[in-house]
């Protein structure tokens, strides 16, 4: 039990050190770990299930999707303990979803909050249907549906033809919508202030396993600001649309010591070789942009 406990402290000292930043590139290695085929798939030993009894310390609070085909720690190569994780159809806030990430918040001080959307969204789909069909749906099903549909900006949604691409921004603007709606909480943009945690949003695209983070709340809002206002682009830190380098370190995971691609800027925690020079991103339909690999 001794040991238990002192198992349990080591974590709880790991976790005060990683900042929102660290975290946040973290996931976003898991994740490249995950879609290259390189995912550790952490496990804890039964000593350390021992040690999560007395408490844990998840670094991050994470609103996604029900959909089977979207288990978040797995496409981030998390292990237990790791992530706090409130999974509902559209990935939507109510009383029951907000008042989890509060807990989160408030109680398990995590570092990051994220709201993930993903490809095929069902709930979506289903929310982009007329009101007529909608309401042919269970009450419970159906009220849902129509507080998604709200948020969907469908007046600028009809104007794409391409259903891949309205598919991808109708599943955004549901993202951005839920994120503004953790902003009008006092207590997170509180902290967001004073940079004790991050709020980000993300697309996780199924055919290629990539999670593009895309958005994050950098300030609070003032009182003639719209709460979309607050948002920019993910910060020089952690992801970027424009420079990529190469991670020198050979992934001990890789068959053949393949070497991945640190999806961050110059400014950095871990910095690329002096020798490495960016890497181009293939051409792509707006995701895959963001990435590249390269190889030994």
């Amino acid at each position: 039990m001794e040991d238990s406990r002192k198992r349990n402290m080591q974590m709880q000292e790991n976790f005060k050190e990683l900042s929102p930043a660290e975290v946040l590139v973290k996931l976003q290695r898991g994740n490249a770990r995950f879609w290259t085929g390189c995912a550790s798939r952490p496990e804890a030993s039964a000593f350390e299930r021992r040690a999560m009894i007395m408490q844990q310390f998840p670094s991050t609070a994470i609103l996604g999707c029900s959909d089977s085909r979207v288990p978040v720690e797995v496409v981030f190569d998390q292990g237990l303990g790791d992530m706090f994780v409130v999974r509902v159809a559209g990935n939507s806030l109510d009383t029951s979803t907000t008042a989890s990430l509060q807990y989160a918040v408030k109680h398990l001080s995590v570092k990051v909050l994220m709201v993930m959307g993903h490809e095929g969204c069902g709930a979506i789909k289903a929310a982009s249907l007329p009101i007529a069909q909608i309401e042919q749906e269970p009450q419970e099903l159906a009220n849902a549906l129509k507080m998604l549909k709200r948020g969907l900006d469908e007046q600028r949604l009809k104007n794409m033809h391409d259903a891949r691409a309205y598919d991808r921004e109708a599943v955004i603007t549901n993202v951005r919508r839920q994120v503004e709606g953790l902003c009008r909480d006092a207590a997170i943009m509180k902290k967001v202030q004073n940079e004790e945690f991050i709020v980000v949003g993300c697309f996780y695209e199924i055919s290629s396993g990539i999670v593009d983070f895309f958005m994050e709340v950098t300030e609070a809002p003032t009182a003639a600001a719209e709460p979309h206002l607050v948002m920019r682009g993910v910060h020089s830190g952690v992801q970027s649309r424009m420079e990529y380098h190469v991670d020198q370190t050979p992934k001990a995971d890789c068959e053949g010591g393949e070497q991945g691609v640190i999806f961050k800027r110059q400014v950095s925690f871990v910095p690329p070789s002096p020798d490495s020079a960016p890497v181009k991103p293939s051409e792509g339909d707006g995701i895959h942009m963001r990435y590249a690999k390269a190889l030994a």
